[in-house]
C-alpha cells in the first residue's frame, strides 16, 4: 500500500524567491545539501502555463544498513520531473528511477503559498514500492516489509525536503 506524506515548511522569504530559488537554482545549492552529489538538467520547456522541468537528481542518502541490503545502492538516481504552474503556485512531480524500471513510483506537489513576507511550503507525496523488484525477499514476507522501508524512506524524504528548504531559505537571505 503506498505510503503518503505531508509536510509543511515555513520560509522566511518572498513565495516569489522561493519558487524561482526551487525551480531555477537548485543546482546552485548542491554544494550545501548534504545527501545531494549532483543534479543535471536535463530539459526545460517553457509553455503557455508554466515551465516543464527534467532533472536528474544523484543523492548521497545513507539508509539504515537493513534497508542498504534490499535496495540497490543506484536505485537513488532518478529522474524528477516536474510541471511548475505559477498561476496556482504549484509544482507537480514524479520520480522516475533511471534503473530498476518501476521499482518504486513517487508522485506528488509542492504548493507555494504567501504568508505575509514569508512563504509556507506544503510538500505532499506518495510513495510506492513494487515489492516484486525487489530481490532476495521471500514472497510471503515482501507486503509486510516493504510497508515498513516506504514508511522509512518517506520520512527519509521529508527530512531531506526540509534541509533543502533551509538551504533555499539560506540562498534568499544571502543573496
Amino acid at each position: 500500500m503506498p505510503y503518503k506524506l505531508e509536510r509543511e515548511i515555513s520560509l522566511k522569504a518572498k513565495r516569489e524567491d522561493v519558487w524561482e530559488t526551487y525551480r531555477d537554482k537548485l543546482t546552485d545549492l548542491v554544494p550545501s545539501m548534504p545527501s545531494v552529489e549532483k543534479i543535471e538538467v536535463i530539459n526545460r520547456e517553457g509553455c503557455d502555463d508554466g515551465v516543464r522541468i527534467k532533472n536528474l537528481w544523484h543523492l548521497a542518502i545513507k539508509f539504515p544498513k537493513p534497508i542498504q541490503k534490499l535496495l540497490p545502492s543506484n536505485c537513488m538516481s532518478y529522474y524528477d520531473l516536474a510541471f511548475w504552474n505559477k498561476q496556482s503556485w504549484v509544482c507537480e512531480f514524479s520520480e522516475v528511477p533511471i534503473k530498476y524500471d518501476n521499482l518504486y513510483s513517487c508522485v506528488g506537489e509542492n504548493t507555494f503559498k504567501q504568508n505575509g513576507e514569508n512563504t509556507v511550503l506544503l510538500i505532499s507525496f506518495t510513495l510506492s514500492i513494487d515489492p516484486n523488484k525487489i530481490p532476495g525477499i521471500p514472497g510471503f514476507f515482501k507486503k509486510r516489509v516493504i510497508s515498513k522501508i516506504e514508511k522509512i524512506i518517506s520520512h527519509e524524504v521529508a527530512k531531506n525536503l526540509a534541509l533543502t528548504a533551509r538551504q533555499v531559505e539560506l540562498f534568499i537571505i544571502n543573496k
